[in-house]
């Protein structure tokens, strides 16, 4: 799914500059992910922004002709096309055994990114799940559908912190060894909440498209 060169490029870069708070390939992926699955678009500069944290030379050198540019476009492209796919974008990237009892390192730096990417469009998604329940309540048959929408939202955002913060989770949790028993099928319900967060952001690109072609 992902361009390995464009990969290479990009980890080489970053392993260059240890100062930078992005410690690797997958946390920048993890950020991309969240950062598209929103129904507002967010290009390349804010991904330029989160790897270069307030680092002018870097930013510049990510947003102008450059290798490391031309890395992180493909990358915004593989995962671009990877979500309207509706693709189980963790199966695809990062999988895991059925006998699994832990996110991997890659995993884990993953999340990081994608909660990164939340705190960016937060906004955006608050106005949607308002969008989400006026809707409902114009159509009485649907009435419950955008606060489970909301509901389900929020509990992957919970899952996604437990992954990113795994060896923490196992500490505070009260039975360790049962998370760890019931990590795979963790797994599998958060990239099906991925793909249907994703696929749901694409609908709501369309609906406020259709109103604003509506409003002329």
């Amino acid at each position: 799914m992902l361009n390995e060169k464009s990969e290479l490029v990009l980890r080489d870069y970053l392993s260059q500059h240890p100062e930078l708070k992005v410690v690797s390939t997958d946390s920048v992926i993890g950020f991309i992910s969240g950062l598209l699955a929103c129904s507002e678009f967010y290009g390349e500069s804010e991904i330029a922004n989160y790897i270069a944290d307030k680092n002018d030379p870097i930013y510049t050198r990510l947003m102008t002709s450059s290798a490391e540019h031309d890395a992180m476009i493909t990358l915004l492209d593989n995962v671009t096309e990877a979500q309207v796919a509706q693709q189980h974008i963790l199966a695809s990237i990062y999988p895991h055994g059925k006998d699994a009892k832990a996110p991997s390192e890659q995993l884990q730096q993953w999340c990081v990114g994608y909660l990164a990417a939340y705190m960016v469009n937060q906004e955006v998604w608050q106005h949607d799940f308002n969008f989400l329940l006026s809707a409902d309540k114009q159509v009485v048959e649907n009435q419950a559908d955008g606060q489970l929408f909301i509901d389900n939202f929020e509990a992957t955002l919970n899952l996604l912190a437990t992954f990113a913060m795994w060896p923490d989770s196992l500490k505070e949790h009260p039975e360790p060894a049962v998370l760890s028993e019931g990590f795979a099928l963790l797994y599998t319900g958060l990239d099906e909440s991925l793909t249907g967060i994703a696929s749901m952001a694409l609908m709501l690109e369309d609906e406020k498209l259709a109103l604003w072609e509506e409003e002329g």
